[in-house]
């Protein structure tokens, strides 16, 4: 299990807001919030151990993320139904115990002091709440993902959009709904799911038949195994064969991408940018963006090379991409954002020696480089 400091950020926030501004509210109801989402989470990892396989759990964000380590077990339909309903089974659990606390309590079978109570309420309302939140249809919430696989599962592709365009709908309407209502966090998260949705439509409209045959989509996995293990040119024709059997679709995408990363890494600069400008850059990992920003800019695309370097640098600030990106400038004759860059990668280590390089002799002469030079 791993946490992200924004999940905390998160939980405090509704923390304060539920126990009103008041310290023992606060640390009771951020408490309960931690606790009742971290129980949704053990709720899948539970499935995940009694189908075969290990779960990792991840709190971050508004929620939590539980992966299993093993899909395969999880290919069956009603079994990943399983786990995606075993969390809000979780949450139901602990209130069902929470409210037979109290029920016993109500009963004076049972004395409380007020703050047990209060506990007990909020672990009652918490847990029937996030978890009839979480059975909305709406991804990432687990009733979207439930949508998604029972409708995959029946009618594929197809049915993929339309629990897409379900949960953009809902999820709208439900943003619109918590705005009104002057409920600004439920609102936002909403509006950020109804995003979500609406990429992933888009997303799920590049998808072809193909998209959803393991047979096939497990390729670019067998191919990564044969580059692993040095027969690499078995890897590019298994690569070639892919997108060749594709034509389109994800699945193609993806193999394009990946066939661009080995042809940069053979060094063939040409065949790496051709095939990086066909697979676009929207699902570029950083290693990718790397390979395709240097392979725009040894063929002479500098404004990919330096839009790309933007991002690099925004990935992994360092004396080596923003030199990267001010060569890139360079190439634009853009004197401004060179020495923009060549200021920042000083910052970071970058070796004044870099200046004299013949690349920057395309704004050399421009007043701004000279003055800087002069510095």
């Amino acid at each position: 299990m791993r946490t992200e400091p924004f999940f905390w950020l998160v939980m405090l926030l509704f923390g304060a807001s539920l126990g009103r501004g008041a310290a023992e509210g606060i640390v009771l109801w951020t408490g309960v919030l931690v606790f009742s989402v971290f129980a949704h989470e053990l709720g899948h990892a539970a499935v995940c151990l009694m189908c075969g396989t290990g779960a990792d759990i991840a709190l971050q964000g508004f929620g939590g993320a539980t992966l299993p380590r093993d899909p395969k077990p999880f290919e069956n339909w009603w079994r990943r139904a399983a786990l995606d309903l075993s969390g809000c089974a979780a949450g139901f659990g602990v209130a069902a115990a929470a409210f037979g606390v109290l029920f016993v309590a109500s009963m004076n079978k049972w004395p409380l002091s007020p703050t047990a109570l209060e506990l007990a309420r909020a672990l009652v309302a918490v847990n029937i709440w996030f978890s009839l939140f979480n059975l909305l249809p709406i991804t990432p919430m687990d009733g979207g993902r439930l949508v998604a696989g029972l409708l995959s599962a029946r009618w594929g592709v197809n049915g993929r959009r339309a629990a897409h365009v379900l949960g953009l709908v809902l999820g709208t309407a439900a943003a619109i709904y918590f705005y009104r209502g002057v409920a600004f966090y439920a609102a936002l998260m909403c509006g950020a799911m109804a995003f979500g949705e609406g990429r992933a439509l888009k997303r799920s409209l590049a998808m072809t038949p193909a998209d959803s045959d393991p047979a096939v989509t497990g390729e670019p996995g067998r191919a990564a195994e044969l580059w692993d293990r040095g027969r690499r040119d078995e890897a590019i024709a298994a690569l070639v064969a892919l997108r060749e059997k594709t034509g389109a679709g994800l699945t193609f995408e993806a193999a394009t991408l990946q066939l661009a990363v080995y042809e940069y890494l053979l060094g063939r600069y040409d065949e790496a940018y051709a095939l990086f400008k066909e697979g676009g850059e929207s699902e570029l990992s950083p290693p990718a963006k790397h390979a395709y920003a240097d392979a725009a800019y040894r063929k002479g695309d500098f404004a990919t090379a330096l839009r790309l370097g933007r991002s690099n640098f925004h990935d992994q600030p360092g004396a080596d991409t923003a030199l990267a990106a001010a060569l890139a400038a360079a190439g634009t004759k853009d004197a401004h954002e060179t020495v923009s860059w060549l200021r920042t990668g000083l910052r970071h280590g970058l070796d004044r020696s870099e200046l004299r390089a013949k690349e920057f002799d395309a704004v050399r002469g421009s007043e701004e480089f000279r003055e800087y030079l002069g510095q």
